[in-house]
């Protein structure tokens, strides 16, 4: 608190408790900044079509496309800072998720993955969980969830049991049903 007088002499009291300033090192700076540009340059390596799936801004997605033109070291590596600092002003937490849903060996993506492998075994297991995947997944297309689950649960139930066609059509129906809602 700085304390003074004005021209009349009396006290005066000034208050910059209120305002909080964090306070960030030049190396956490640059740190940040190699992170964005990183997954700046993660990003072009995806192909194009997938662009479309990530939570990024139309001038992020020119930025992209544009990589895809620029060859020289030089030139791209400037790029790359381009997208870096175009990246400072998207949701990078989002971004990061999407990209690793998209690649395989992500540890998101083996837990989504996992997951959806429970449901496509509940279902197949037990009546109750296909109502439960119902109430979740309402929009649903009905008829076609009980004949792929009927038939898994037909070809579950051979000697040996043998995961076949409707198995795998079981679970990519529900990886579908996922990804729409």
């Amino acid at each position: 608190m700085l304390t003074g007088t004005d021209l009349n002499g009396a006290s005066m009291a000034h208050e910059d408790d209120d305002i909080e300033y964090e306070l960030v090192s030049k190396t956490e700076m640059k740190r940040e900044m190699h992170r964005f540009q990183s997954l700046g340059e993660t990003l072009c390596d995806l192909p194009p079509a997938k662009w479309s799936s990530l939570p990024i801004s139309d001038v992020l997605m020119a930025a992209l496309e544009e990589s895809r033109r620029i060859k020289k070291h030089e030139a791209r590596r400037r790029h790359f800072q381009y997208i870096g600092k175009l990246m400072r002003a998207e949701d990078i937490d989002a971004v990061q998720e999407a990209v690793d849903m998209l690649d395989p060996s992500s540890e998101a993506f083996g837990r989504k993955t996992g997951q959806l492998e429970q449901w496509r075994t509940k279902l197949i297991q037990s009546d109750d969980a296909l109502n439960e995947f119902l109430d979740i997944y309402y929009d649903t297309d009905r008829q076609q969830l009980r004949n792929l689950v009927r038939n898994a649960r037909k070809e579950m139930q051979s000697e040996p049991p043998k995961p076949g066609n409707a198995y795998k059509k079981l679970f990519q129906l529900i990886k579908e049903i996922d990804a729409n809602s």
